[in-house]
């Protein structure tokens, strides 16, 4: 199979995708999907975004920036207005370096905790996993496009480039409100993302949906169950 043939197997057929990446492992090509679609949507929402304003939401609903006065709040905004293009190319840089990175350390992730269950694979094969189930991400930028294409004002929240979020489809929390930003960086990309790493592990392994479940989301269950003990105070 090509790229393209994998992309499509794991959309209608995901057991026969991973079949294919278990014989033969590679994962340059999601891997550069997804870092492109998230440069570009970093790249083009920070350059489209009201930075002074954006700056400014930012202080009046952190912990930091509750305690700056009125003045000290309207330098900071300013200062980060005038330097809007290279704060736009500076975070597409942080997002083309973080992301693989993250990446790695979900394959990281899975090579110990499989090896740990008895499951033999080896680093490439749990980094092509990482990338492939990972693919998903990359379809956001689709209605991010779209937030962006039919937006009257450049003064939009971050979190409004994700309509199919927890919180766009069931909570509508208000930026500032318990829970805002969790329930707005949880979204149905994710979901599949999961669901398409547990069928890699499912597949690999041979082992029950309960296994691949538990393995895959063990992680996004700890990490977003601590930020839900302090986001939902």
């Amino acid at each position: 199979m090509n790229n393209l043939a994998i992309l499509q197997a794991l959309v209608f057929e995901p057991r026969k995708g991973f079949a294919e990446l278990d014989a033969r492992p590679r994962f340059w090509w999601p891997l550069l999907v997804l870092v492109i679609t998230q440069v570009v949507m970093t790249f083009w929402y920070t350059s489209f975004v009201d930075i002074e304003w954006l700056v400014d939401q930012q202080l009046s609903n952190s912990t930091f920036g509750a305690n700056m006065t009125a003045e000290e709040s309207a330098r900071v905004a300013r200062q980060a207005a005038e330097q809007g293009g290279m704060r736009a190319t500076i975070s597409s840089v942080v997002v083309a370096i973080i992301f693989p990175i993250v990446l790695l350390i979900g394959a990281l992730y899975y090579l110990l905790a499989a090896k740990v269950t008895g499951v033999e694979r080896s680093f490439k094969h749990w980094f092509s996993l990482s990338c492939w189930a990972t693919i998903p991400v990359a379809f956001a930028l689709i209605p991010a496009a779209i937030v962006l294409l039919t937006a009257s004002s450049n003064q939009i929240p971050q979190e409004a480039l994700q309509p199919l979020s927890l919180n766009q489809l069931l909570f509508h929390r208000q930026p500032g409100e318990p829970g805002y930003a969790l329930f707005s960086n949880l979204n149905l990309f994710q979901v599949a993302s999961l669901y398409l790493g547990a069928v890699g592990v499912k597949t690999w392994s041979g082992r029950s949906w309960v296994y691949a479940i538990v393995l895959t989301a063990l992680p996004a269950v700890v990490i977003y169950g601590i930020w839900a003990l302090f986001a939902l105070r």
